[in-house]
């Protein structure tokens, strides 16, 4: 495997073929490059209400401490409860919206790149809107999902095993009890390193079992299989090309780091003069939060995730390219059945 030519040939398509820009923004946008942070902040309530209720002690008149938890009468829980499923509603329907989104801007990714490798030609954005809506972006959901979910699973049972003789802290005896939590110890301990070397190899596969899916045209269970020989057969390019990847990621995200505090500044400033300005009219903090922070947020989301979108674009382009030089070399290792 070539490894510089794949580094050099996935540079040139991140910057010749730029509707991969808009799947890469999509992509991390949706929660597949990296996580967006927030912060919240709280206003003191420094002025007291017009009971004279603002010292810390109980009110006037109290006979002693309030009753607790607290009545309120004339909340009305109906219109309480209409409130909260609508907000669960609307959770799940944004959850279902941006896994779709998430998975048919990878899919356009992936085979993006494979078509552009393929034909020469370049690739368009409703190409690769039609390239992403396919039976493959679903199938590429349904192979991560049950992959995450019986890995999730596994590490819960074996750190559940491994915690096990904590049980024994229900015997009374002192002894029993530091002779259960050193045992733990040294089962949870293993059991942790363990489980963060099959994360790393994990990630080592991943790549080709989505590749499998997409291009390969394969279900999960043979995607898997097909994805574990290609990594087994070229072992030591796969992993120097992950090893390249981890490092170009690492410096990836020194680089960000100054790009991100101006993002920042410059969000702060678009919601920060509107905010101001409401307040100056209105003297209410709550209006100047409702005008500003969504401004602040519509600015800072979308260009750190286009921002982080050209590094997935990169990085995407990268594992194609490796994919198929290492399907090229090792193709006796995919049989046509697809077993």
């Amino acid at each position: 495997m070539d490894h510089l030519r794949i580094l050099s040939r996935a540079w040139k398509m991140l910057w010749h073929y730029r509707a991969l820009w808009l799947f890469g923004f999509l992509f991390a946008l949706a929660g597949g490059g990296s996580s967006f942070g927030g912060s919240s902040g709280g206003g003191g309530s420094g002025r007291g209400g017009g009971n004279g209720s603002g010292s810390p002690g109980f009110g006037p008149g109290s006979g002693g401490p309030p009753s607790w938890p607290p009545e309120f009468p004339n909340v009305p829980w109906s219109t309480v409860g209409i409130v909260i499923l609508g907000i669960v509603a609307a959770a799940l329907l944004l959850i279902v919206i941006l896994t779709i989104v998430r998975y048919v801007a990878e899919t356009a990714l992936i085979a993006g790149v494979d078509e552009i490798e393929n034909t020469g030609e370049t690739l368009t954005v409703r190409r690769g809107f039609r390239l992403g809506w396919s039976r493959q972006a679903w199938r590429l959901f349904l192979t991560e999902f049950a992959i995450r979910l019986l890995f999730g699973l596994a590490a819960i049972l074996l750190l559940a095993l491994a915690a096990s003789p904590l049980l024994l802290l229900l015997v009374n005896a002192d002894v029993v009890r530091v002779i259960a939590v050193g045992v733990a110890i040294l089962l949870i301990l293993p059991a942790i390193l363990f489980i963060i070397v099959a994360v790393l190899t994990l990630s080592l596969v991943m790549s080709y079992i989505q590749r499998r899916v997409v291009l390969g045209r394969q279900g999960v269970l043979a995607s898997v299989r097909q994805g574990l020989k290609l990594v087994r057969g070229s072992l030591r390019d796969t992993g120097l090309m992950w090893l390249l990847l981890i490092a170009i990621g690492f410096v990836w995200g020194i680089v960000k780091i100054p790009v991100v505090i101006v993002l920042v500044v410059v969000s702060f400033l678009m919601g920060g003069v509107p905010a101001g300005l409401v307040y100056l009219a209105s003297h209410s903090w709550v209006a100047a939060v409702v005008v500003g922070l969504p401004l602040f947020l519509l600015v800072l989301i979308p260009t750190i995730a286009f921002v982080e979108g050209l590094f997935q674009v990169y990085r995407s382009s990268a594992w194609t390219l490796a994919y198929r030089q290492v399907v090229t070399q090792h193709s006796d290792l995919l049989p046509v059945n697809g077993n």
